[in-house]
């Protein structure tokens, strides 16, 4: 049986945005899926924003094509290139809000939608209720402060629900008693059938939000931040606390639980031939399924009821005489394990 293709709603290629005589992104090809959360990593001046501007619309690019929603959005006739524009919303890091109450600035949208009287009520409460803004709807919503005003335009974002949403740094001044409200709104756009494209310079953040994570380091794509990320449960078994992926227990630091994501740096994995006794709390035993070289180290990989990838000096990997196929142990701390 055939697995269903992957329906693409943003496709970029061979994209180049040039400010004077300098570059800001320059992007061979990159894609989003419909119906998922992808996350945009990378430090300030990384070309985040320049992307979503440019996806949204808003900003030509120097060349290259940007299809959303299948059709090649800068080559769109004016009226034709709105319309697509008004399938997507674009919620800045210092959002634009009408002078008016916070209420009335998520009503504003649906009004030109013809959304009925009952659906509408529902769409804003919720919403509201989201985001935490109840006791704020009927504030002006320029009178709020940044992190508030970003909340109420992800909140609008959340009763429009539009087809694609693309989210600039959405908790970059948002209180940290509210920062959940907003990562848990973009699992509801999700839900409601919206894809999102969210930026953000918090690596802890983009994994939290999504496994599908871009890095963009000076306009280019990078290589992942992360190795060995996992998704998998937070249970509590004899006092202790266990990440549980597919069945394999791995003991890690969390007070939280539910789903979560986390990761393992390859450099603190100790693999070993015969079991150690040591302090740390995993020692999980596997085979080898893969073996490459990267510079000076051998990458493993190691099937422990899940993938593991190991870095390996030449040296300890010489002396430890592993080949394809041969029985190890991957010991590591609780503390190595990243939970986002």
């Amino acid at each position: 049986m055939s697995r269903t293709a992957k329906e693409i709603i943003v496709r970029i290629s061979d994209l180049v945005v040039t400010y004077g005589t300098e570059p800001v992104l320059d992007l061979p090809l990159l894609e989003f899926e419909k119906g998922k959360v992808h996350v945009l990593v990378g430090p300030n001046g990384a070309g985040k924003t320049t992307l979503l501007r440019v996806m949204n619309g808003l900003e030509r690019p120097t060349k290259g094509i940007v299809e959303v929603f299948g059709r090649n959005l800068h080559a769109l006739p004016r009226s034709e290139r709105l319309a697509q524009m008004r399938r997507m919303t674009l919620s800045f890091q210092k959002p634009y809000l009408f002078n008016t109450s916070v209420r009335r600035n998520i009503e504003y949208g649906l009004r030109f939608r013809h959304i009925d009287s009952s659906e509408k009520t529902e769409r804003v409460e919720s919403s509201l209720k989201t985001l935490n803004l109840v006791e704020l709807q009927y504030r002006n919503a320029r009178t709020l402060s940044v992190g508030e005003m970003q909340r109420v335009s992800l909140a609008r974002a959340l009763a429009l629900r539009p087809a694609l949403v693309l989210l600039d740094e959405p908790t970059a001044s948002v209180d940290q008693a509210n920062r959940h409200r907003v990562e848990a709104a973009t699992s509801e756009l999700q839900a409601g059938g919206c894809t999102v494209v969210a930026a953000t310079h918090e690596l802890k953040q983009a994994y939290r939000l999504s496994a599908n994570v871009v890095r963009l380091e000076r306009g280019r794509l990078a290589p992942p931040a992360l190795e060995n990320l996992l998704e998998g449960e937070i249970i509590r078994k004899d006092g202790s606390s266990f990440l549980s992926v597919g069945g394999v227990l791995i003991h890690a630091l969390s007070h939280g639980a539910g789903f979560v994501r986390a990761a393992i740096e390859p450099s603190a994995i100790i693999i070993s031939r015969e079991r150690i006794e040591s302090s740390a709390r995993n020692c999980l035993p596997g085979k080898v399924i893969a073996l490459s070289e990267l510079e000076d180290r051998v990458v493993a990989t190691v099937d422990v009821g899940l993938k593991l990838t190991v870095h390996v000096t030449r040296e300890s990997f010489d002396e430890l005489g592993i080949t394809l196929g041969s029985d190890v142990f991957l010991t590591f701390k609780a503390s190595a394990v990243t939970v986002f």
